[in-house]
Formats: C-alpha cells, structure tokens, sequence
C-alpha cells in the first residue's frame, strides 16, 4: 500500500484508478486516505485492539478536512490507550433503542391495536388518553423508559381522592396497563417492566361489584333467554355454563371443540399406589385468551349439546355463534338483549360479567374446591411453583365441577331446587 506525505492540495489532487487505493499517511501513523475507482475520498483510523486489527470510518473528504482528521485520530488513539475499542462504542450507539415516548407509543397503539376493538371499547380509551393521559398530566413527551410507577399513582390518586372517582381511576389504569403490555410486546420498549404492575386497583367503585344472581334470578334469566333467536340464547346458556368471558365464548369456533378427547386421570388403589386411567372428554381449546395462554376447558354434557345444537344452522361456519346478520363472522355484541333482560325481567341490574361471578359463586357452593375453580375460569397461578414445576393439566377435576355446576343448574331451571341466601365475594 503506498504511503504519502499528505497535505490539503495532495488529497485534493489525487486521482481515481481503476480499483480502490489506500494511502497511508507518513505523518499521521494509521491515518489512511482511501480513494475509490469512482473518486470517492475517505479518511480512516487503522488500530489494533485486544490483540486484532481493527479499522474505523472518520469521514469522507471534503466534509472532514486532513487536519480534522488527524485531530480525530489523536482522539481515537486517547481512547485505545484507555481501553475503550472505538469501532465497538460506535456499534453500541449506532444499535442503542430510540428513547419512544409516551405520545409515540399511543400513536401506534392506536393504530395497531384499538382498530381490533369494538367502537364502544375504543371510544372510551380514546377519551381516557386524549383527556386524562395527554391532557391533564401532558404524558405527550416523556420518553417511556422515564415513566415510573410513582407517574401513574398520581395519575390514579388524582382521579381517586381529588375527583372522587375511584372506578375510573381503576379504568384509566386499565388502559394505561394495556398500552404498556402492547409496547413491550409488540414496539420492544427499552423497560424492564410495566410500571402499572407495581400499583394496586382501588376497592371502591363499580369495578369491584359482589352481585350473585340468585336460584330464583338464574331460573327467570334461564326462562327468558329461551324466548330469545338462536344463536343468542344458547351464548347465555353457555356462558353461565362454562363462566368463561364474553368475547371467547363469542369467538367459538367449531374447530376449537374436540370431540371424545382421550384424557388420563390418576386414581390411587388401596395400597396407596397411583394408577393411571383413561376417560374421554370433549374439550373446548380457546386459543386467544385475557392472559395471552391457551385455555382448554372440559364441556359438560349440558353444555355440550346446547353447542351441537347450533349445527344444523352453523356447522358451515367457522364460528359456533355466527351472526345471523353477516355470514362468516361471529356475534360482536349483546347488547340490545342485555337492555331487553334489564326490561322484560326482574333482574334489572343485568351485566353478563355477573353469570361469571355467578358461575364461581355456585360452583363452590357445588363443592368444588375454588383452586379449581380458577382453573376453570383461567386465572393465572400467581405463585412460582404453580406457574413453573406444576404440569398437571387437572383436565379430570375440571370436568367434575362443570359436570357438578350442569347438574345443579338442571335442577335450577325444572325447579327442583328451592332459593338459598347466600353472601360470597369473589373478584373476578
């Protein structure tokens, strides 16, 4: 490689060839003027570091100047001295995440998420960002690595004890809560965690509700669901049936029930020692669940024929409730019959959410053991152990308390079982 005495007039005046050319300079030691075949010119820095040749971009003349660049190179070479590798620092910033802020990560989650959501849904958290979050505290520009938990209780604490409003503290929460878990899922924010797991919700307000419907309430409700088309009174049924969450029993498809699944259970004999069995199960597998985990859920007989039922009218479908209205897609609401439920019956505080409650409620009154009772409702086990070494899948014991909960909600609608006073909070 040749080597040259460089100066500004020498740089200026060399001349393309037919292949790219490195001049060392004699003067600075590892400055290198590369020259290209097309006359491109640019400086460089030729060092070792940890025992290899390395070699790093100072720029490209006439932008950097000769002079620029040996000045760069005698901070370059401060920086190997010191043990700082230039070409690896450089790589490091050019890869550092951009600082998103909180403005910037609406803007996507707006776009990419709240479109999935019905108008009503969107709506509401459009309301709670623009009002709440981008206006009263001007969340707009704070990069989201910056936003701690001490940020959100204010926001919640505001709301709570200066406006009195603690359920929609516990709303704005939610929705702060939600646009966190779709960062660091889908943007890859540069956090460790999101800061609303480190608040509590408030116990005040609508969002903590007790209601229980009771056995006189569950037979009208019953009575009058079968008044209503298919297939909106067989979601009722199926949804105080399995207590699963709206949108999932909505959102059935006919391809998520198995039919006769193979299950093994473990009985242990009279000397203590575990025997396996088989039995069989018709397993409804939810795929897109609350926790973001597959859910498979045992059907009980009850529930299982309310659902083939609906054949003849859906079997063609994709979806076990498929709207009447629009061919290949599932029902998307329910809220005409739940204002017609509040009208037509006694029960005029109606909220689906509450055949859930409802459903936990009376099936540990049924006898079963409310640890699974959570299995079946798809709550998350919140201690290591559960979450990690346990894999069990309890399918046999879940397929008791739906079979149990099916019995004695039979015995409900023919009237066999008298009404009882009851008062058990579960939060759901």
């Amino acid at each position: 490689m040749p080597k040259l005495k460089l100066d500004h007039a020498t740089v200026k005046s060399i001349k393309p060839t037919g292949s790219s050319i490195d001049y060392y300079d004699e003067i600075e030691s590892g400055l290198i003027l590369r020259v290209t075949k097309t006359g491109r010119k640019t400086f460089s820095y030729r060092y070792r570091f940890d025992g290899k040749n390395r070699r790093f971009t100072i720029g490209r003349f006439p932008h950097i100047s000769l002079s620029e660049a040996r000045k760069q190179v005698g901070v370059l070479r401060v920086k190997i001295r010191n043990g700082i590798d230039p070409q690896a620092e450089l790589q490091k910033k050019k890869y550092q995440p951009k600082k998103v802020t909180f403005g910037e990560l609406v803007k996507i989650f707006q776009e990419q998420h709240l479109t999935t959501l019905k108008p009503s849904t969107v709506k509401e958290y459009k309301r709670i960002i623009e009002s709440e979050l981008l206006g009263t505290h001007k969340w707009k520009n704070i990069p989201i690595s910056d936003i701690t938990a001490q940020h959100v209780r204010e926001v919640l604490n505001k709301k709570a004890y200066d406006d009195g409003s603690y359920t929609m503290a516990n709303r704005i929460r939610s929705v702060i809560s939600k646009i966190f878990e779709f960062g660091l899922k889908r943007v890859g924010l540069d956090i460790d965690r999101n800061p609303v797991d480190s608040t509590a919700p408030f116990d005040k307000g609508e969002n903590v509700r007790e209601r229980v419907y009771s056995v006189d309430e569950i037979r009208e409700l019953w009575e009058y669901w079968e008044t209503r088309p298919e297939p909106v009174q067989s979601v009722y049924k199926v949804l105080l049936l399995t207590g699963q969450r709206l949108s999932e029993v909505l959102h059935m498809k006919w391809k998520d029930i198995e039919v006769d699944r193979p299950c093994k259970r473990i009985r242990f004999d009279e000397e203590g020692r575990a025997v396996p069995e088989a039995f069989l199960a018709n397993v409804w597998t939810i795929p897109d669940t609350k926790n973001n985990e597959i859910h498979e859920l045992p059907l009980s007989n009850m529930a299982f024929g309310i659902i083939q039922d609906l054949k003849p009218a859906t079997g063609d479908s994709d979806y076990v409730f498929e709207s009447p209205r629009k061919k290949g897609a599932p029902l998307n609401s329910l809220n005409s019959t739940d204002k017609m439920i509040k009208k037509h019956t006694s029960v005029s505080d109606f909220r689906i959410h509450d055949l859930r409650r409802t459903f936990a409620t009376r099936t540990e009154e049924s006898g079963i053991d409310y640890s699974i009772i959570k299995k079946v409702l798809n709550h998350k086990d919140g201690d290591v152990t559960s979450r990690h070494y346990t894999w069990y899948d309890f399918m046999d014991r879940k397929l008791d308390a739906m079979n149990r909960w099916a019995w004695r909600l039979q015995s409900i609608v023919e009237g066999k079982e008298e009404t009882k006073i009851f008062s058990i909070k579960h939060g759901l």
